[in-house]
């Protein structure tokens, strides 16, 4: 991202911008009654202005980051692992049941997340083998 478009802020909040402006569409599609859109009482106003603000513009800006100082395949490992986070805890502090297929599901994502993580770090050890077309091109 850095490399293609030197200021990835600004293009963090160009995306955030076009995302609220396509969840807004489908959400009238969705629910078009006024009632359904009202904000009161104002602590829904204040958790959906900072889930909207500070939560998202700080995941992007961190992804951004993390894109910058490790690579894309990083921040689209750890992305699944935000479906364990959520199971773990709506358990724990909604009390919501845990289902074979979620703890099967979170099982299969993290063992996933590290075999990619596991290739990827024995990619980068694995010294690179010039080939003759490598040799001829210096």
């Amino acid at each position: 991202m850095g490399d293609a478009y030197p200021v990835p802020y600004s293009s963090s909040a160009l995306m955030l911008a076009m995302s609220t402006v396509e969840c807004s569409i489908f959400g009238m599609i969705i629910m078009p009654q006024k009632r359904e859109w009202a904000l009161y009482p104002p602590i829904r106003a204040l958790a959906s202005v900072y889930g909207g603000v500070v939560c998202s513009g700080i995941g992007v800006c961190m992804m951004s980051w993390s894109i910058q100082r490790r690579g894309a395949l990083f921040v689209s490992v750890f992305s699944p692992l935000l479906l364990v986070i959520v199971a773990i805890l709506s358990w724990a502090f909604l009390r919501e049941k845990l289902y074979v297929g979620t703890v099967l599901g979170s099982v299969l994502i993290v063992i996933g997340l590290y075999a990619v993580l596991w290739g990827k770090s024995k990619e980068l050890e694995a010294p690179k083998v010039e080939t003759k077309e490598d040799i001829e091109m210096h």
